[in-house]
């Protein structure tokens, strides 16, 4: 299928798993954030409190990612949820303390993790609070509540990770100008004004490119964000490093042992969670969201796309999904040049086009021919590229091509170069 910016493949099974997949992944997260977004927009609009917290634990390299499962569970990840659940869990005397004091309406939380090579595992809880302030409270008595809620949240944390078996968290912090104010990095909280909801989704589902405005194209790009510095890395980075390493080497190395450790302490791990108190007042404001599941979301195909060519199963199979690269060469050849491209990368490899590989059939149901004698490779490829002029659309997507096939070209020596550090490091 092709769009005017990309290319795809439908009618693949769908994994729909928002922490292991990139395709998935991109696809799920960009709904999400588009529905805290609009539901943030549309809080702040009615009047609504909003602040951005993020919830976090102490963390050295030993200690292990953990699991959910049960009879195991355990590790960093399970202390987590279970310090969650004793602060701010709705059956918990702490909750409906935080709730009827500070006027807490609901919540949206998102999870993130990290690895670094010196600091080991980083779960912690991306958070948006929306709070019911009575229009009577305003100025330093306005202020001095939502204080107060910051450091109730912070206090309640605190004692929870305690609870829950984790380290003491931070409490102070020396470092000069520290957003935290001196009071440790264990909660953050920041409460965003009537010109910055749009940013609420940016920090909820962050796993996209930071640099991209839309939030819809941030998190659907391949290109995800970045660790905070070198020695901290995304799931996908991680990744990439672990498939270095594995071709490097030819064996599994310890970064393929950490990717699987994340890959098995992730089941059962709810990517985004919101609380039924703000479900429900969203739905009584009418705020427009996307109700579907992660698995509905990840088997969309979209709109606006045009079939430009039929693969069989027997040929996807054989010739396709257990070869290295040619998935990704199919999709390259469709964006570039359709089914002109297709047929001609089909048959670069000893296949037949129209037996193999079938041509779309028309929108309209009526038969079309298709020419017996196969097109010369390079008459697709020069000229079809160099006479035809490009209109606005076609030229976005040239420009996207040409920067994503940029930082493809960037991509080894900036694995090379970290793959050196964390050699160096041991």
């Amino acid at each position: 299928m092709a769009g005017p910016l990309a290319a795809s493949f439908a009618g693949v099974q769908t994994c729909h798993s928002v922490h292991l997949c990139p395709v998935c992944m991109g696809k799920v997260l960009a709904v999400r954030a588009a529905n805290v977004q609009a539901a943030a927009d549309g809080l702040a609009a009615a009047g609504y409190v909003l602040a951005l917290g993020t919830n976090t634990l102490r963390h050295y390299g030993r200690m292990p990612y953990g699991t959910l499962r049960d009879g195991q569970r355990g590790g960093l990840v399970a202390v987590l949820h279970d310090a969650w659940k004793g602060a701010y869990g709705s059956a918990g005397r702490p909750w409906r303390r935080l709730r009827d004091g500070y006027g807490i309406v609901g919540y949206e939380r998102a999870f993130e993790d990290t690895w670094g090579s010196e600091s080991g595992w980083h779960l912690h809880w991306h958070v948006l609070w929306v709070l019911e302030v009575p229009a009577d409270v305003t100025g330093e008595e306005r202020q001095q509540l939502l204080d107060g809620f910051r450091r109730a949240v912070a206090a309640t944390w605190r004692e929870a990770v305690l609870g829950a078996g984790g380290h003491e968290v931070s409490t102070k912090c020396d470092r000069p100008n520290c957003p935290c104010g001196g009071e440790g990095h264990g909660t953050d909280v920041r409460f965003i004004g009537a010109d910055e909801e749009g940013e609420t989704a940016r920090y909820l589902y962050k796993d996209g490119d930071k640099g991209t405005a839309g939030i819809g194209l941030e998190l659907t790009r391949s290109d995800f964000k970045d660790g905070r510095r070198w020695g901290r890395m995304s799931p996908l980075q991680l990744g990439d490093l672990a498939a270095q390493e594995l071709l490097e080497r030819g064996e599994p190395g310890p970064l393929v042992e950490k990717y699987r450790e994340r890959e098995r302490g992730v089941y059962k791990v709810r990517k985004h969670y919101r609380s039924q108190s703000l479900n429900k007042l969203i739905r009584m404001l009418e705020i427009e969201q996307d109700g579907r599941s992660d698995a509905e979301i990840a088997a969309d195909e979209g709109d606006g796309l045009k079939a430009v060519a039929v693969i069989p199963a027997r040929t996807w199979y054989r010739h396709i999904a257990y070869h290295p690269g040619r998935r990704l060469a199919l999709l390259r050849a469709t964006e570039s040049l359709g089914e002109a491209g297709v047929r001609t990368l089909i048959e670069s490899w000893d296949l037949v086009w129209d037996r193999d590989v079938l041509p779309a059939p028309p929108e309209d149901g009526t038969d079309t021919e298709v020419p017996a004698e196969p097109v010369d490779q390079a008459a697709v490829l020069v000229p079809a590229q160099a006479s035809v002029e490009l209109t606005e659309a076609e030229a976005a997507a040239a420009e996207f091509r040409r920067r994503r096939r940029a930082i493809a070209e960037a991509r080894p020596g900036e694995v090379e170069a970290a793959m050196t550090r964390i050699r160096a490091a041991r």
